[in-house]
């Protein structure tokens, strides 16, 4: 079983609308993050959602191995583009510990605010061609409500779930998926990112 029918299978995972970060496409930055992987052996993925919070992507890599699934919007420019491009320099798990990102890894930027956090990753393609049904997922921290992507709220854990008679579901149902299965480490999951001092 590939890698992506493991993720497809997965009981949770988080799912995450890719658009363009800072002036940069998204053919760019999964490049650039894919090398990170190749290179280093992880990369951070900074996805600042309400949905996604490390305590939430920590709990679903201890209880499973954890997956990132990179999606296209419902329309073209669906997805927000990110305009900060502020440099992160080390991380946390906790906000206790604080270490520095890996030598070597590529640029980790977005908007480092107090919540700025950041996926972590050991592997992601792009070598990928099929869509993904987002009437079988709901929202990860309230399982009975479907799954839903709004601006600002572009990652989200989701969980298993059939949702297609809910009148609250996704209008755009098939998504193609541009990239994953993205696998995040077991005990890092999600970081936290601080301000520059």
């Amino acid at each position: 079983m590939s890698l992506l029918d493991e993720a497809l299978r997965a009981s949770e995972c988080v799912i995450s609308v890719m658009g363009a970060h800072a002036g940069e496409d998204a053919a760019a930055i999964f490049g650039r993050k894919m090398e990170d992987c190749t290179e280093i052996g992880r990369t951070f993925w900074v996805a600042e959602s309400a949905k996604a919070r490390p305590a939430q992507v920590q709990a679903i890599c201890k209880s499973s191995h954890g997956y990132v699934i990179f999606i296209e919007p419902a329309a073209p420019g669906g997805a927000r583009p990110t305009k900060e491009s502020d440099a992160a320099t080390s991380c946390s798990p906790d906000r206790a510990t604080w270490l520095p990102l890996p030598t070597g890894i590529g640029p980790v930027t977005g908007q480092m605010d107090a919540s700025a956090t950041a996926l972590v990753l050991d592997e992601l393609t792009t070598d990928v061609d099929r869509t993904i049904d987002l009437w079988g997922y709901a929202d990860g921290a309230d399982p009975d409500k479907p799954l839903k992507f709004v601006l600002g709220l572009s990652t989200a854990c989701a969980v298993q779930k059939d949702t297609s008679t809910h009148p609250r579901r996704m209008k755009s149902r098939y998504r193609r998926i541009v990239a994953g299965p993205a696998s995040r480490e077991f005990e890092r999951g999600n970081q936290w990112l601080p301000a520059q001092p």
